[in-house]
């Protein structure tokens, strides 16, 4: 167990509790990245309790868990039964980064959208052959929140239910580097998206558009057919794409 006096995890006074901020997970995560990588733990050594953590660092158990999750994420730490939180590695990992897109700013959308493809295109035929009843049931469950939130002409209830049913079929594909990618193309578009979608509700007919399209891609995962799946995939980020050029032209009309 780490003893050293000068880990600021274990320090009582070292730290100055966080306020409040809409960063507040991202700095924590720094706070323990630094921690680790910074020569005082070794591969193997078990970090203190999270409860100990938690109050050093004066945020909840939840703030602390999300930034926990991250660094699981990077392989830093991973949880071991009977023995807690251990370090994996303690060198910073390769990280791939990229600037959100502005909000309104629809060539950089675009252009996150046109990475999307390859993506999504791949990851519905792996979902295809590889997802489990508990992946579809999760899917359809998305499926009918977008449909009650067109229903309810709800545009910010609608995206999240959108991107929960794309990360029902990352997930699907049981490679965790398609869910880790997907989760990282959502944070970029994600306010965008609720941008787009809101003008795109004043065309007629787009959201139900949009929705056939999910379905169709759902039924092709859920018959297990590849193919199928791949084209419906290809259709409907073609079709985002187009819907997102018209949104685009449609707010720059005096």
């Amino acid at each position: 167990m780490p003893t050293s006096a000068s880990r600021v995890l274990l320090k009582k006074d070292s730290v100055a509790p966080f306020q409040s901020e809409p960063n507040l997970t991202d700095r924590v995560t720094e706070m323990l990245l630094d921690e680790i990588t910074s020569g005082d733990y070794q591969v193997g050594e078990v970090l203190p309790p999270e409860q100990t953590i938690a109050t050093r660092l004066g945020v909840s158990r939840t703030v602390l868990r999300e930034a926990v999750s991250r660094l699981k994420g990077d392989g830093i730490v991973q949880s071991k039964q009977g023995r807690g939180l251990t370090v994996m590695q303690t060198a910073r990992p390769s990280v791939l980064r990229m600037q959100a897109a502005d909000i309104g700013d629809a060539e950089q959308v675009l252009r996150i959208v046109e990475l999307r493809r390859g993506f999504e295109i791949e990851a519905a035929p792996l979902a295809a052959e590889r997802r489990s009843e508990e992946d579809l049931a999760a899917m359809r469950k998305a499926l009918r929140k977008m449909a009650d939130a067109i229903a309810s002409g709800d545009v910010a209830v609608g995206v999240d239910a959108d991107m929960e049913f794309h990360r029902c079929v990352a997930r699907a594909t049981r490679n965790e580097h398609y869910l880790n990618f997907f989760d990282f193309l959502a944070v970029l578009l994600k306010k965008n998206l609720r941008v787009s979608r809101a003008r795109s509700a004043k065309i007629a007919g787009r959201g139900a558009q949009a929705q056939k399209e999910h379905e169709a891609l759902f039924a092709a995962i859920e018959k297990g057919d590849v193919e199928l799946a791949r084209q419906h995939a290809r259709t409907h980020v073609d079709n985002t794409e187009s819907r997102l050029r018209t949104a685009a032209a449609t707010a720059e009309r005096p």
